[in-house]
């Protein structure tokens, strides 16, 4: 236990007695240690902030006759020997002691890996010695909750078929994603759980393929721990076109305008002929051709609008 508490340089048989109380109080009373324990819990999320009391007040006069030291199971914390405070590595520049607050313990930017069981001691001298004057410990919970999972359509496998994919990210403990229909579960294409090995927190991510031709109501369905998260995707299938009443009539137009283009050639031609005697027949006389050319081109006018009509 002394390598929990390091006492000062000059004394360390205080450690060892220190070691020694609490051992015994371990094997011989183990209900006292609860009890002298008082154990708290503290339930915060990621990236938020704890605060972890002590319990026990003392003056600013006091602080330099007494020892407090925080530490997580078998790790140290902080420390405040004669005033001067000293934060260990893992904790450094988020972590910062409230002496006049219960001498509580002040935790920023939380992570997964600051969950666990932290125990506040203070030490006092008595008789030239120092020795345990108040030991409580609090158990700190951090969870990460996973936002409400996306739905996106990812690819088209086939022109029957579409791929969606559910997706979220940022939560812990790891999740199980499940895709329902009509409170039935569907078989997915795949599913991946990543987990960031910084961070501990988890992305999941999962393909589900279903047929376009018929009506669907799908439920990504992410269960955490005892927490759950949901997404709700309706899929309609395409209205079919109506009947084309139109259709016999482009059939029908299509032969009769390529019939017409035809015999509106013919006539043209005709004209030009026709037309080309009339002025060798009777020279000199444009009136009798300009009428021919009018005749022509009524009758073309008058053939497309019966068509069209």
């Amino acid at each position: 236990f002394s390598s929990r508490y390091p006492p000062p340089k000059k004394s360390s048989i205080l450690g060892f007695s220190l070691g020694y109380k609490i051992k015994r109080v371990l094997k011989i009373k183990p209900c006292c240690l609860c009890l002298s324990l008082g154990i708290s819990q503290v339930t915060k999320t990621v990236q938020g902030m704890a605060k972890l009391s002590c319990n026990y007040n003392i003056s600013v006069d006091e602080l330099s006759r007494v020892r407090i030291y925080w530490q997580k199971e078998n790790k140290m914390v902080l420390s405040v020997i004669s005033g001067r405070v000293q934060v260990w590595s893992q904790y450094q520049n988020r972590t910062i002691p409230e002496i006049t607050n219960n001498l509580s313990l002040v935790i920023l930017a939380l992570r997964l890996s600051d969950r666990g069981t932290y125990t506040c001691v203070v030490q006092k001298t008595k008789k030239g010695s120092f020795q345990v004057e108040h030991l409580t410990s609090v158990m700190l919970s951090i969870k990460a909750d996973f936002p409400t999972p996306s739905i996106t359509d990812s690819e088209h496998p086939s022109p029957d078929l579409r791929r969606i994919t559910c997706s979220t990210s940022g939560g812990f403990p790891k999740p199980y994603l499940f895709w329902l229909e009509n409170g039935e579960e569907v078989k997915a294409v795949n599913t991946t759980v990543y987990q960031d090995p910084e961070t501990e927190l988890y992305t999941v991510y999962s393909n589900l393929d279903f047929n376009v031709t018929s009506n669907h109501s799908f439920v990504c369905l992410i269960k955490y721990g005892d927490l759950s998260v949901s997404q709700i995707f309706n899929w309609e299938k395409p209205k079919e076109d109506p009947p084309d009443d139109q259709l016999w009539k482009r059939k029908i137009l299509i032969p009769v305008c390529v019939g017409i283009a035809i015999i509106l050639g013919t006539c043209f031609i005709c004209s030009k002929y026709y037309l080309y005697i009339i002025m060798i027949s009777i020279p000199g006389n444009p009136n009798s051709i300009s009428v021919f050319q009018h005749l022509s081109v009524i009758l073309a006018y008058s053939l497309l609008v019966m068509v069209w009509m």
